[in-house]
C-alpha cells in the first residue's frame, strides 16, 4: 500500500489489506525486500513523496518488531529508506490496543506513529507522520503541564466506528507524546507500579531507560500516556488532563 506523503495526512488502513482477511500463511507474508537499503537522503532532495505500508514477516510477534519491517520511505530524489530497531522510540501494548512511535528515516524531529488492534495477531490500523516545532516560539498548550514549551499537535481516531479510540499527539524537537481515549481496557500481565497521581486519581506505570506509560481507568475509558520521556513528566501531565466527559479532552483550559 503507497500513500503520498504530507505531514498533515491521516492514514486508515483496513485489516483487510494488511492481513489478506484469510488465513496466514508463510507465503503470504514477507519482510522488507534485502535491497531496501537505509540511507540519508541528499541535502536538498529529502522530501518525502511517499510511504509505502508492507506486510510484516510472521517472526513480528510484537508491534514494535512489526513496525520497523512495515514502513518504507521513498523521497523525491528517488532514495528510500526504512527504520530500524533502534528507531523505536516507545512501543505501548495496553489489553487489546498498541501504539507505536518511530523516529521516522527522515531525521531529527520527523516521527511515524502507528496505531494496532489484536485479532489472531497485531493488525495494523492507522499510521500517523507527525514533525516536531521548526520554530522556538512558545505554543499554546491549553491548560496541559508538557514537558516542553514549543511543540506541534495531531489528532487521530482509530476507526469511524462511535467508540473508537482517539489519540492526540504533542511532539517538540526531541521527544514525543501520546495521549489516547479508549474503550476500558484490562490490565496486562506486566506487573505494574501503581502510583497516585497529584489529583487524586490511582494510575499505573511502567518505565525503561528509553521510555514510559502511564494509563488510569475514568469510568467506562481508559486513558493511556505514552512517550519516550520520563514517568514522573507522564505523572505531572496525567495530573493536568480533564475528566474524560469534559467536551475539551485532553485541554484543561488556556494558559
Amino acid at each position: 500500500m503507497r500513500f503520498t506523503k504530507s505531514m498533515t495526512t491521516i492514514v486508515l488502513i483496513s485489516s483487510c489489506v494488511l492481513s489478506g482477511c484469510t488465513m496466514e500463511t508463510k507465503e503470504h507474508a514477507v519482510k522488507p525486500s534485502a535491497e531496501i537499503v537505509s540511507v540519508k537522503p541528499t541535502k536538498g532532495q529529502n522530501e518525502v513523496e511517499e510511504i509505502l505500508i508492507k506486510e510484516p514477516s510472521v517472526d513480528a510477534d510484537t508491534p514494535g518488531k512489526a513496525s520497523v519491517e512495515q514502513i518504507q520511505l521513498t523521497y523525491k530524489n528517488g532514495q528510500t529508506a526504512v527504520p530500524t530497531k533502534d528507531d523505536i522510540l516507545s512501543e505501548t501494548i495496553l489489553g487489546q490496543k498498541a501504539i507505536v512511535t518511530l523516529q521516522s528515516p527522515e531525521g531529527p524531529h520527523h516521527y511515524i506513529i502507528l496505531f494496532y488492534e489484536q485479532s489472531d495477531r497485531w493488525i495494523l490500523t492507522g499510521v500517523l507522520p507527525a514533525t516536531g516545532p521548526v520554530t522556538t516560539e512558545r505554543s499554546d498548550s491549553r491548560g496541559l503541564k508538557l514537558p516542553f514549551s514549543t511543540f506541534t499537535t495531531n489528532e487521530m481516531s482509530w476507526s469511524d466506528a462511535e467508540d473508537a479510540p482517539i489519540t492526540w499527539t504533542f511532539a517538540g524537537k526531541e521527544s514525543i507524546l501520546t495521549v489516547s481515549k479508549l474503550p476500558q481496557q484490562p490490565m496486562d500481565s506486566k506487573p505494574s507500579e501503581v502510583v497516585t497521581l497529584a489529583n487524586g486519581i490511582e494510575a499505573y506505570v511502567h518505565e525503561t531507560k528509553r521510555e514510559a506509560s502511564l494509563f488510569y481507568q475514568d469510568g467506562e475509558q481508559t486513558v493511556l500516556l505514552a512517550g519516550n520521556v520520563s514517568v514522573d513528566r507522564l505523572k505531572i501531565l496525567a495530573a493536568s488532563l480533564p475528566p474524560v466527559t469534559s467536551g475539551s479532552f485532553p485541554y484543561g483550559g488556556t494558559e
